[in-house]
């Protein structure tokens, strides 16, 4: 009688534990108010490329703007050039396209 008291109480402990692992089976979600690391010119230069899906880099400038760093990366590509601004976080701030169009004038 005193092994089967035994074996019943070892069930009833394993099931409850069994138990308490599916229902602390959560995903555990992260903070979202985490610090992000701030890129780097080169990394901006990346990103702008991607963004163009290529060309010349023509020019860049890192911009200090209220404590914020933005780059502004131009690239020429064909017949157009991209002025791409992106903050230091790696976000596409805005994209600027212009078309270059080539006059030949002869000069007399």
């Amino acid at each position: 009688m005193n092994l089967m008291k035994i074996f019943i109480q070892g069930a009833l402990i394993t099931v409850g534990l069994g138990a308490h692992t599916m229902i602390d089976n959560q995903p555990v979600s992260k903070p979202t108010n985490a610090q992000v690391q701030p890129i780097n010119e080169l990394t901006a230069i990346i990103i702008a490329l991607n963004t163009s899906k290529g060309g010349l880099v023509t020019d860049t400038q890192t911009i200090f703007d209220h404590g914020n760093i933005k780059y502004e990366v131009s690239i020429i590509k064909q017949e157009t050039e991209y002025d791409i601004g992106i903050a230091s976080s790696g976000k596409i701030l805005k994209i600027d396209q212009c078309r270059k169009v080539c006059n030949n004038h002869d000069v007399e």
